[in-house]
């Protein structure tokens, strides 16, 4: 049984959206963006967004859901995904680590076709919202495990048919330039010119603690279920070993100054607020902060 918080990230959309209306933000890049559902809600009210992150999946998501203006996925192409198409031969034992130990060997053997599938689509777009919406059938799997007499069963190719159809909807276009890239923040942050920069600092042992689902599904993707997330993250991901506050402090003062846009919102709790707005202070000569609840307090510095 592995553990499996609430969320994978409190990131709250149109949290940030308010924040972003009421000092007339028009662009956002988000350098540590993860699953980029919240740069999709900006997107949805006339924001343009662009974010970047280290893992592929994340990325690949941002193409289906931040980068999509119009692409979408017919029932013939859904079909193509979910089912195991005729004639065509699957590497059933490509997760055959995970049987027994998250799922069973039904799962594993939908895993093995859903990752062919999905690698064959035709667009970018395309195999963005088909991962997203199969990533929803890892989640539901594994909290089934969990609470195996709270949810009902449902057919693999049928809950995958489900989830990417709900994921469709959240395909739209806002008539501005919208981009996702694999990259460290500095590369993210120097590709684009935004009126705001929106960090949710990763924790110095970000490989260590991240969620499992996370590392599950970039593991699935590129289709190796012994993939070692913290091989592509070092430590952090800020590219090195940060394993002490000033070694950290720095990392974070790094990001703060490689970006020029005109506003900085940082992301905090109660517990690291302090630390981020002595941070922020120190390269922005205007500071504002914003507490909905300890759990989310924003640092928001202005040149």
């Amino acid at each position: 049984m592995i553990d499996l918080p609430a969320r994978t990230r409190r990131v709250s959309g149109t949290r940030l959206l308010d924040l972003c209306r009421e000092r007339g933000i028009g662009s956002i890049v988000d350098p540590f963006m993860g699953l980029p559902m919240h740069l999709n809600v900006l997107k949805r009210h006339g924001i343009a967004v662009h974010g970047g992150d280290l893992l592929e999946w994340f990325v690949r998501a941002g193409e289906g859901l931040v980068a999509n203006d119009f692409t979408i996925l017919r029932d013939a192409e859904v079909a193509e995904v979910v089912e195991m198409l005729p004639g065509r031969i699957y590497p059933s034992d490509l997760f055959r680590a995970w049987e027994g130990v998250f799922f069973s060997e039904d799962q594993c053997r939908y895993l093995s076709v859903w990752h062919a599938n999905v690698h064959a689509l035709r667009s970018d777009g395309q195999t963005g919202l088909a991962l997203v919406g199969l990533w929803h059938v890892l989640c539901h799997w594994l909290l089934k495990a969990r609470h195996p007499d709270e949810m009902v069963d449902v057919p693999p190719s049928e809950l995958a048919w489900h989830y990417i159809r709900e994921t469709e909807r959240w395909v739209v276009s806002n008539g501005r330039r919208n981009t996702v890239r694999r990259a460290d923040f500095a590369t993210t942050l120097g590709a684009v010119r935004a009126d705001a920069i929106y960090l949710a600092p990763p924790g110095r042992s970000g490989a260590k603690r991240i969620d499992a689902r996370v590392w599950m599904w970039e593991a699935w993707w590129q289709g190796d279920p012994y993939l070692n997330v913290e091989r592509l993250y070092r430590d952090t991901v800020f590219g090195g070993r940060i394993n002490d506050d000033a070694s950290y402090d720095r990392a974070i003062a790094d990001v703060l100054a490689a970006g020029a846009a005109p506003y900085v919102i940082v992301q905090s709790s109660a517990l690291e607020a302090t630390r981020f707005e002595r941070l922020v202070r120190a390269q922005r000569p205007h500071i504002e902060i914003v507490t909905p609840n300890d759990e989310e307090i924003y640092i928001i510095g202005k040149k």
